[in-house]
């Protein structure tokens, strides 16, 4: 039995270093682009706002620009979802050896 465990284990070495490798890599680019992306929807929301507060703009087209922006601040989140995936296949691959 040990002998099996110690084969998973040199097995699953360099996939375990490859998850991680993966996993840094895009926690560094969520984190740079939760910033970029959180930045263009305040800017709509923003936009979206003083538009129709100062009527150049109808209700209708300032949703639009408000979905726009709520689809921009939800971008960082799905990323978000896949590293958490990532973690779960590393929890799960350490599990089995």
């Amino acid at each position: 039995m040990k002998a099996i465990r110690l084969t998973l284990k040199i097995m699953f070495l360099p996939v375990m270093a490859a998850l991680v490798v993966i996993r840094l890599f895009v926690e560094f680019l969520s984190g740079i682009s939760a910033v970029i992306f959180r930045v263009i929807a305040g800017i709509f929301l923003l936009t979206a706002l003083l538009s129709y507060g100062l009527g150049l703009e109808s209700s209708g087209e300032c949703l639009k620009m408000v979905l726009a922006g709520f689809l921009f601040y939800l971008l960082p989140c799905t990323v978000e979802i896949v590293i958490a995936g990532i973690v779960f296949l590393e929890e799960w691959i350490r599990s089995i050896t």
